[in-house]
């Protein structure tokens, strides 16, 4: 946790409120708990999460289905964000809490993402992301497959934002009300998304290369 912390003020990373669209820019950083630290490096993510939400940053906190810990902050653009790793460096409380974290480190940061979003959309408490990497020279085409995808799913029921990140990768992410609501969308048929995904399978733009299944805390 301590790496992964000090990462977040000098590389400076959905709560992205279940009603509320997502920023133009998402910076996340996913964790690791150390063996028996989960609960620990939980707490650290709460305790941040109101520092920073306290300094206006939009913060959601996720436990994935490996039980890693996801930890996004957003922002309207880069200004902002390079504004806000300013700022944070002269905060007492973000400096107070860092000495206790490096003092108990619980967690190791696995990966980060910066995160531009040319299509956001709204974040509900369970979500599901897709990175895609692009083969090269086809990173403009998988885009435009994604927004087709965004359209015929958003007609199911999902909600669906599409990000790009520092390595020119998709994150094509589906979020949903509830488990319920994520379920119902699994189960049923979607032929009209069959057949853009057999029309994508002849020829595809990238490779999946990661998947992520949380909800948010």
């Amino acid at each position: 946790m301590k790496r992964a912390i000090v990462s977040v003020l000098f590389l400076i990373s959905f709560q992205l409120f279940s009603s509320t669209a997502l920023a133009d820019v998402l910076v996340v950083n996913i964790y690791q708990p150390m063996p028996g630290q989960s609960g620990t490096t939980f707490q650290y993510g709460r305790e941040a999460r109101a520092i920073h939400e306290k300094m206006g940053v939009q913060v959601i906190i996720g436990a994935d289905q490996m039980g890693r810990m996801h930890y996004a902050m957003a922002f309207p653009d880069w200004v902002a964000w390079a504004k806000f790793g300013q700022k944070i460096q002269a905060n007492k409380d973000w400096a107070a809490f860092i000495e206790k974290v490096n003092s108990a480190p619980s967690a190791v940061m696995q990966d980060q993402y910066m995160l531009n979003q040319p299509a956001g959309g709204e974040v509900g408490k369970v979500y599901q992301v897709l990175v895609f990497e692009p083969f090269p020279g086809r990173g403009s085409e998988l885009l435009a497959q994604g927004m087709e995808a965004k359209a015929i799913q958003e007609k199911s029921g999902a909600k669906v934002g599409i990000n790009v990140d520092q390595f020119n990768r998709m994150h094509y992410v589906m979020s949903f009300d509830s488990w319920e609501a994520w379920g119902k969308f699994q189960d049923t048929p979607n032929e009209e998304f069959s057949e853009f995904l057999a029309k994508y399978n002849k020829n595809p733009a990238a490779k999946l290369v990661k998947v992520y299944t949380a909800s948010q805390i």
